[in-house]
């Protein structure tokens, strides 16, 4: 296994995907990629952007560390001509192929660094209690440097202050190892796959004429259908009756996917405005990068009016002042 040349860039975003959203809608094309943190924008090839190294790495005896990669891999092939397909017929696949759409689906939506963080950040600070805890007296610290000096340990004497100071500073925060990441996100994977399933799905088709749908590096949104005030239930879930999964497929096409019956199963878009909103799902669940085929794009701002880059861009810079 040492001889095997591994992959080490890891997409979290398929390429097949992305080249959907390039301005040929090929694998070798180039698109456009916006910065929400800064408002840099640049053109770039979609082998270059939505990676990670060794994001899903694992370290397990006589497995190939990178044994998800290669899995992912395989899913995103069986899925392309489905994907493609969609985009030919605006109609979703039925029986063995809409279950692997699901299940691509899913992996989309929980294998992204920002999903990562999301799903991590609770159990890490849940430890982090537990350490509390534990070193919370400074007695129990004497006992525990009690033991390890009598098991031989040749370490320095820790004062109870150093101790708690390297539990809880930043710079020695608790981090999960990948093993437990990727149990992190098959459960997650698993736990929502019944709910898309279960969702009852739309095809829109947006023509050249009315802009283009863009994408992100965390392209499945989740969001209420009605925007109103739910008090403590103010965050959707996977679950939930009311809220709506979306995901741009290509600059053209987009699944829409609610409970509640929706009509028609396909269809064009009626407007610049629908365009906006939709793609505003896109770009507020975005972690830090926004795909487009062109140098531009619409989406529906706070004021309720069409936006295009340069309002975005606007937006970007006075957040950044007011910091």
């Amino acid at each position: 296994m040492n001889n095997i040349k591994l992959k080490r860039k890891h997409h979290f975003i398929p390429q097949t995907h992305l080249a959907n959203f390039t301005k040929d809608g090929t694998i070798n094309s180039r698109l456009w990629v916006f910065d929400s943190l800064n408002g840099g924008q640049w053109e770039s090839k979609i082998r270059e952007v939505a990676h990670k190294r060794d994001l899903y790495r694992v370290d397990y005896p006589e497995v190939k560390p990178d044994i998800f990669e290669d899995i992912f891999g395989e899913i995103e092939d069986k899925v392309g001509p489905i994907i493609r397909g969609i985009c030919d017929k605006l109609l979703m696949p039925m029986s063995d192929d809409y279950i692997w759409l699901m299940n691509y689906i899913a992996l989309l939506a929980e294998r992204t660094p920002a999903r990562r963080e999301v799903i991590s950040k609770p159990m890490e600070e849940l430890q982090k209690l537990f350490i509390e805890m534990d070193t919370s007296a400074s007695e129990y610290h004497k006992t525990i440097m009690k033991e390890i000096y009598e098991k031989g340990a040749d370490i320095d004497n820790i004062s109870y202050e150093e101790h708690r100071k390297v539990t809880f500073e930043d710079e020695h925060s608790i981090r999960l190892d990948n093993n437990t990441h990727m149990k992190n996100l098959l459960t997650a994977i698993d736990a929502i796959i019944p709910f898309l399933i279960d969702r009852n799905w739309s095809v829109v088709y947006c023509p050249p004429t009315l802009g283009d749908f863009i994408c992100s590096d965390n392209p499945v949104s989740l969001h209420w259908v009605e925007d109103k005030d739910r008090g403590i239930y103010s965050s959707p879930g996977y679950g939930l009756m009311g809220t709506e999964v979306s995901i741009p497929l290509s600059s053209r096409v987009m699944l829409l996917g609610r409970f509640e019956q929706v009509h028609p199963v396909s269809g064009i878009i009626p407007s610049r405005r629908t365009l906006a909103i939709l793609n505003s799902y896109t770009g507020m669940f975005c972690d830090m990068f926004i795909f487009s085929s062109k140098n531009d794009f619409f989406w529906y701002t706070a004021k309720n009016k069409i936006g295009n880059i340069r309002d975005f861009k606007q937006i970007v810079k006075e957040e950044a002042e007011s910091k």
